[in-house]
C-alpha cells in the first residue's frame, strides 16, 4: 500500500465513524411527559393527601422524579408501580410513584416543578394546588349529611355519586365520581357493580385511594372512582345507581360468647350492599348563532397544524401530509378536517390513528389524519391553509384554528406530458408493497380448466370417513341392548327362552332311549316349563296345569294348543313315574311332540 493509498484509507475510517457516531447524535432521544395528580384538592390539619407522580414515555429505563420542598408537608413515600407494554416492536412504560402528604399548617398551597431529567434534558410536570383547612374536616355540609343514618348518626359506610358539570353541553365530558365510604373494618375486596350511562360514551378514567377524610368527626377510609362520560343526546339523561358489595364484621347481638376466641378475633362477616344514587344531567344543545360552516361536531379545546413529509416531489407523485389534532376533548370523535377542492392537487385520505391520554382527569390526545396530496402540474405550488372548527364549552362559542400554507417545488418527471387530468407514471416507477391502494395485474392467466372434484365429495372419501361413524353407532347400540338385558329382567328371559328351550330339548334328544326314558321326559317336560315361564318372567317350578291355562290364555294363544300342551305334560309325569310302560316309539313321538309344540309356541305373542 502506497502512502497515498494509506491516508484515503485513514480518512475514509474517520468519516464512517463519525457518520455513525452522528447517526446516534442526530437521533432524537424519547419524549417523556410527567403527569401530577393529588387523590383531593381539599383536606383539613387531621388529613392527609397523595400525591402521584406518573412518568411515561418509550423507554424502560425511566428517571425517578425529583420533588421539589415541601416545607408545609410532612412527605412519605408510599411506593411506586411500573407498567411497560411493546406493541409492534414500540415500547411504552410508565412509573407511577406515590407520596403521602401530611399538612403542617392551614393555607392553600401550590405544587409544581416536579421534573425528570433524562439524557440531559429536564421535563417538567403540571403544577397541582392542595388546600389545608384550620378546621378538623373538609367535608361540605351536603356529604356530612349523606353520612347520617335516620337516627343522626354517622353512617359505618356509604356510597356517593357526584358530577363535576350537571349542565354541560352535547359532548363535552362531564366527569363521575364514586367515593365509597367506609369507617369499619372490611374482610377481601369490594366488589363493585358499575352504574349504567345510557346516553354517554363513557371512559374510565381510574380508581384512587384508599385514603382517608374525616366527615362528621368521623374518620372514614375512602376509595374513589372516576368515570369521563361525554353525552351523546340532549335534554335530561340518568346515570344509573352503583352498588358495592362488602364484607364486615356482623353486628353483635345475642351470640353467646366463643370459648376458643379468646382474643375477640374470630369474629363472624356479613356481606352488604351499598347503592348510590341515580343522578340527572341536563344535557344543553349546542348554540346556533356563530356556527361554522364546515363544523362537524368537535366539542374541545385544540391545535391544528400540518406536517408535509416531503417538499420537493415530480408530477404526479404523492406527497403525505399529516394533520395532527392535538387538545383536550372526546379525541376519539373528532372528525376529520374539511379539504376543499384544489385546482393544482388530488387529495386522498389515506389512514387516521389517534392515541388517548389523560391529564387531571380530563381525556385528550392527538389525532393525526394522513392525507396524500397529488400534484397535478409543475411548479412551486401551494398548499394552502386548511382550517378545522371545534366549539370551545369553556368559553362557550366556537373556534377556527388554521395550519399554515404548505410551498412544494413540483419537478417535471421523465415523459411528463402537459395532460394534469392524466394520470402519468414515470418511467422508472416501481410498483412497491407498501402500496395499498394498488393492485397488479396477473400477467398468466393460470389453470383455466374444469377443477377437478373435490375430495370430500368422492365414494372413497365418504367410505373411509363412514366406518368409524357406523362403528360408533354400533358401539352405542350394543351397549344400550347390554344395559337393557341387565337392567330388565323379564326382558333378557324372553330374549334367552328359545336358546335354553332348545338346549334343554338336545339334552332330551341324546337321553332318548328306553334306559333313560325318565330322564328323557323330565327333560321335555322342563324344555317346555322354562320356555313358558321364561316368556312370562315366572318361576317354571310353581306353573299348574290350571296356571298354565290362565296365563296362555291372558296372551290369547289358542285353545287346542293349551290342550295339547297340558296333555303332554301329563304324558311326561306319567312315563317318569312308570318307565316300565314306555317303548322305544312313545319317546321318538314325545321327542317330535315336543318339538312340534315349541315350534307352536313361538307364534305365541308373549
Amino acid at each position: 500500500m502506497t502512502g497515498r493509498r494509506g491516508y484515503i484509507v485513514v480518512i475514509a475510517a474517520v468519516l464512517a465513524i463519525a457518520l455513525y457516531s452522528g447517526r446516534d447524535i442526530l437521533a432524537q432521544p424519547p419524549q417523556l411527559e410527567v403527569s401530577v395528580t393529588l387523590s383531593q384538592d381539599t383536606i383539613g390539619m387531621d388529613e392527609q393527601a397523595v400525591l402521584e407522580v406518573e412518568v411515561t414515555g418509550a423507554t424502560q429505563d425511566l428517571p425517578e422524579p425529583n420533588l421539589p420542598t415541601l416545607p408545609m408537608f410532612e412527605v412519605y413515600s408510599q411506593g411506586r408501580s411500573t407498567n411497560i407494554s411493546i406493541v409492534n416492536g414500540r415500547v411504552e412504560a410508565s412509573v407511577t410513584n406515590r407520596y403521602l402528604l401530611v399538612p403542617v399548617r392551614a393555607g392553600s398551597y401550590p405544587i409544581e416543578n416536579i421534573a425528570v431529567v433524562y439524557q440531559n434534558r429536564r421535563f417538567v410536570g403540571n403544577a397541582v394546588t392542595l388546600t389545608v383547612l384550620s378546621r378538623g374536616s373538609s367535608a361540605p355540609p351536603q356529604l356530612e349529611q349523606r353520612a347520617m343514618d335516620a337516627d343522626g348518626a354517622s353512617k359505618d359506610f356509604f356510597l356517593e355519586a357526584s358530577v363535576d358539570n350537571p349542565r354541560p353541553y352535547v359532548n363535552q365530558q362531564t366527569t363521575l365520581t364514586l367515593k365509597f365510604f367506609i369507617a369499619v373494618q372490611y374482610y377481601g375486596s369490594p366488589e363493585l357493580v358499575e352504574p349504567t350511562t345510557t346516553g354517554f360514551w363513557t371512559e374510565l378514567l381510574g380508581t384512587k385511594g384508599p385514603y382517608q377524610q374525616r366527615v362528621n368527626n368521623r374518620t372514614y377510609r375512602v376509595i374513589e372512582r372516576k368515570y369521563a362520560l361525554f353525552p351523546t343526546a340532549t335534554g335530561e339523561q340518568t346515570i344509573g345507581r352503583a352498588t358495592i358489595s362488602v364484607t364486615v364484621p356482623a353486628r353483635q347481638r345475642t351470640r353467646r360468647p366463643d370459648p376458643f376466641d379468646i382474643f375477640g378475633m374470630l369474629g363472624s362477616g356479613e356481606e352488604v350492599q351499598i347503592s348510590s344514587r341515580p343522578l340527572t344531567v341536563n344535557v344543553r344543545a349546542l348554540p346556533e348563532a356563530g356556527r361554522p360552516g364546515d363544523f362537524t361536531g368537535t366539542i374541545g379545546r385544540f391545535t391544528f397544524k400540518a406536517t408535509p413529509a416531503k417538499r420537493e416531489v415530480e408530477v404526479n407523485q404523492p406527497v403525505s401530509v399529516n394533520l395532527t389534532i392535538t387538545g383536550v376533548g372526546n379525541i376519539k370523535s373528532v372528525a376529520e378536517p374539511v379539504i376543499p377542492e384544489l385546482t393544482d392537487f388530488r387529495v386522498y385520505k389515506a389512514s387516521s390513528n389517534e392515541s388517548v391520554s389523560k391529564l387531571d382527569d380530563r381525556i385528550g390526545g392527538t389525532k393525526v389524519f394522513e392525507e396524500v396530496f397529488i400534484p397535478k402540474r409543475p411548479g412551486l405550488l401551494e398548499i394552502p391553509s386548511l382550517t378545522f372548527s371545534f366549539f370551545d364549552p369553556e368559553a362557550e362559542r366556537y373556534r377556527i384554528v388554521k395550519t399554515d400554507p404548505i410551498a412544494l417545488q413540483v419537478s417535471r418527471g421523465e415523459g411528463y406530458a402537459a395532460t394534469p387530468d392524466l394520470p402519468y407514471t414515470g418511467p422508472d416507477i416501481k410498483i412497491g408493497a407498501e402500496a395499498r391502494d394498488i393492485r397488479y395485474i396477473k400477467t398468466q392467466p393460470g389453470d383455466l380448466g374444469k377443477p377437478r372434484e373435490l375430495l370430500l365429495t368422492s365414494p372413497l372419501y365418504l367410505a373411509v370417513n363412514a366406518v368409524p361413524v357406523l362403528a360408533l353407532i354400533a358401539t352405542v347400540i350394543m351397549r344400550r341392548r347390554r344395559e337393557k338385558l341387565s337392567g330388565d329382567i323379564g326382558y333378557a328371559r324372553s330374549r334367552r327362552a328359545s336358546k335354553e328351550a332348545r338346549r334343554r330339548l338336545g339334552q332330551a334328544r341324546s337321553l332318548a332311549s328306553v334306559s333313560t326314558s325318565e330322564k328323557f321326559f323330565a327333560e321335555c317336560s322342563a324344555a317346555l316349563l322354562s320356555f313358558i315361564g321364561d316368556k312370562l318372567n315366572v318361576s317354571p317350578h310353581g306353573l299348574t296345569g290350571d296356571r298354565i291355562s290362565d296365563l296362555l290364555r291372558d296372551r290369547s294363544a289358542d285353545e287346542q294348543l293349551i290342550r295339547d300342551i297340558l296333555a303332554f305334560l301329563d304324558q311326561c309325569g306319567f312315563a317318569r313315574y312308570a318307565p316300565s310302560t314306555v317303548s322305544q316309539p312313545d319317546i321318538d313321538q314325545a321327542l317330535a311332540d315336543a318339538e312340534n309344540l315349541m315350534v307352536r309356541l313361538e307364534e305365541v305373542r308373549f
